[in-house]
């Protein structure tokens, strides 16, 4: 029995110190390392006006996961931020988000730049996610 309880105390702490899920799609270092498939599945369903959500996990130098999530309801993508797991985020540590009606690409020189445009607040116009090809 003590095993057992040790067993479920133990996944129940390592799934607090990790919020990161199976379904995330990961970027480290310009690259999709996790789940791209969904990344770019996220970006046809766009193209094609169906409802979609994605949810975008990078690291900071420490290892602590921040998150943007993009929610597209068929007309218009709300974006979240959130650095809430962020153990050096300071006062402004939290979630944030608000609403967008585009995500448009540029080419860079390594990639790809996505980018939100016509946002209802702030936070929309910091999100950025250069795709390495």
């Amino acid at each position: 029995m003590r095993k057992i309880l040790l067993v479920i105390l133990l996944a129940i702490f390592l799934s607090a110190c990790n919020p990161v899920i199976d379904t995330d799609i990961v970027f480290e270092q310009g690259e999709i390392i996790i789940n791209s498939e969904k990344f770019e599945a996220f970006i046809e369903n766009l193209k094609n006006g169906e409802e979609d959500k994605i949810r975008i996990v990078q690291r900071t130098t420490e290892g602590d996961p921040i998150f943007d999530t993009l929610d597209y309801n068929g007309e218009n993508i709300t974006y979240t931020y959130d650095n809430s797991h962020d153990e050096w985020g300071g006062s402004s540590k939290g979630t944030q988000s608000g609403t967008c009606e585009n995500l448009y690409s540029e080419q860079s020189e390594n990639g790809r730049i996505y980018r939100l445009s016509g946002c209802s607040s702030e936070i929309g116009k910091y999100f950025s996610l250069e795709v390495l090809e």
